[in-house]
């Protein structure tokens, strides 16, 4: 999985992100592409369009819905069926789940590597339902593999640190 996170817990607000780092797209870039990415409805809307260079998987119940350019499946399950698929036909090391909030719920029950871009930013909101969290880290599962503090470039509206997290718990079921 990978996601950019505030401060305090936040990845999204009203549908849209709460900050402006061209340099964590780059990086988002980067550790995505040529992967399956797996991602809700809602994500795919705010994103507007497929993200080029990997195959696009959206998770939505929406009858009938059929954007160009991805696949389309009803449940979790599939998608992570589909993308393994893809990945070993690929001969692609990972999976990558993009989010929404529902989506890494669910992800983080079975995710084995975490990519989370730590924004240098507290996100607050005038009504918390518009507020969309990441699923707490809990240390006894996760384990800090990698580490890497990045300064804001001019165009960066923070900055972030980059860590790689790996899993040393157990699956949740």
């Amino acid at each position: 999985m990978i996601a950019a996170v505030s401060e305090n817990g936040i990845i999204g607000v009203d549908g849209g992100m709460p900050w402006y780092i061209p340099s964590d797209f780059a990086h988002f870039k980067r550790i995505t592409m040529g992967k399956p990415i797996i991602m809700g409805r809602k994500q795919f809307e705010s994103v507007g369009k497929p993200l080029p260079g990997r195959v696009n998987i959206v998770i939505s119940r929406r009858s009938g819905y059929q954007p160009e350019g991805v696949i389309v499946v009803n449940e979790f399950e599939d998608a992570i069926a589909q993308a393994k698929s893809i990945a070993l036909a690929d001969g692609v090391g990972e999976i990558m789940i993009i989010g929404g909030g529902e989506i890494y719920e669910l992800g983080m029950k079975i995710a084995q590597r975490l990519y989370i871009s730590h924004v240098d930013k507290n996100v607050t909101c005038e009504s918390e339902t518009e507020l969309v969290r990441f699923p707490e880290i809990l240390p006894g599962i996760w384990n800090v593999e990698e580490e890497l503090d990045v300064e804001a470039s001019l165009s960066d509206e923070a900055a972030y640190s980059i860590k790689v997290y790996t899993r040393i718990g157990p699956l949740a079921h």
